[in-house]
């Protein structure tokens, strides 16, 4: 069976010699929402996007994952290009941005924004404890667990249905990414349920 991973865009935030991102490109306006939710963002994409490191993060060291707080996937281009080959059937935004320093001075163009469009159905919903509000929404995911049919036919990098923010990848793609070295990467392995309620034609 596939073993699945959240990979978490904060990176390893205690580390304060890394650049840290706090801010969207500014050309994004209200969209900015967009690549964090995996909606389509790059009908609104300015062409000269660019990016601040955070002034309140002094750290200035670049990685292969820039760690963010604004919950984008923000990689490097060998790690994008990495991403790509393992995804070919995936709809997948790559959107390119121009790293300025603290002072707003151009540091790299070799960063881009990935923004996998709509989200996987993987949870077991009970396992789970997911709690929804009045209105419908999720607000509480107590432990979350996948289903392993669900999964089963996943792709190696999808967003969590219940939660757009939180990024899965596969065992493959985690592979890739350890045999290639990339830097500032925090994983957690994602549980499967044990006793996962059957799926139905309506669920």
């Amino acid at each position: 069976m596939r073993k699945f991973f959240r990979l978490l865009q904060l990176g390893r935030m205690s580390d304060e010699s890394l650049c840290f991102i706090e801010d969207s490109p500014p050309g994004l306006g209200l969209r900015k929402y967009c690549p964090s939710l995996g909606d389509h963002a790059a009908p609104y994409y300015p062409a000269d996007a660019r990016i601040q490191m955070s002034e309140e993060h002094p750290g200035i060291q670049v990685s292969s994952l820039l760690g963010n707080s604004i919950n984008y996937l923000i990689v490097s281009k060998e790690f994008k290009e990495t991403i790509e080959a393992h995804c070919p059937r995936v709809e997948v935004e790559y959107l390119p941005f121009d790293l300025h320093d603290h002072r707003g001075r151009l540091f790299s163009r070799d960063y881009f924004i990935i923004n996998p469009i709509g989200t996987h159905d993987c949870l077991d919903e009970e396992s789970s404890g997911i709690k929804y509000g009045p209105d419908g929404g999720v607000v509480a995911i107590r432990n979350p667990m996948l289903h392993p049919d669900k999964v089963a036919g996943a792709p190696a990098l999808f967003r969590v249905r219940h939660k757009p923010t939180v990024y899965v990848i596969d065992e493959v793609l985690v592979a890739a990414i350890r045999e290639k070295g990339f830097t500032n990467i925090v994983l957690s392995e994602l549980k499967m349920a044990s006793n996962p309620r059957p799926i139905t034609s309506g669920s």
